[in-house]
């Protein structure tokens, strides 16, 4: 099943909507952004109960990685960005109970972090 969403011409797409993974295994949790015109991916994590915490954003071209200071988990997360096919991967290399959560690939039009944005429900792990 492939989910595809789209606003104002950036493309969001999404493989594999959730699956279940043993601890203390590496996961990587994807995301494809395609006619972006932003300079950033932005990463979320909602646990149960909780509201939307950003992990971390990156540069579209994959530098200038920056975590959140006040997510504690953050650093426990890389990303890795092809750019040829435009996939954005989120990745964690031992996976723990406390990872379990709903992950959110988003990107915003220049200009903009309000009203025209793009987000996807990436991963419940």
């Amino acid at each position: 099943m492939l989910i595809t969403v789209a606003v104002l011409g950036v493309t969001v797409e999404q493989s594999e909507l959730s699956w279940t993974k043993p601890k203390g295994k590496r996961v990587f949790i994807s995301c494809r952004v395609t006619d972006l015109t932003t300079d950033y991916i932005h990463w979320y994590q909602q646990k149960d109960d909780e509201a939307l915490k950003r992990i971390l954003y990156i540069k579209h071209d994959g530098s200038g990685l920056t975590y959140n200071p006040n997510h504690p988990q953050a650093r426990e997360f890389t990303v890795k960005v092809d750019r040829s096919s435009n996939i954005h991967e989120l990745r964690v290399d031992t996976l723990k109970t406390s990872h379990s959560a709903v992950y959110y690939c988003a990107c915003w039009e220049r200009g903009s972090h309000s009203d025209s944005n793009t987000s996807h429900p990436v991963q419940k792990l």
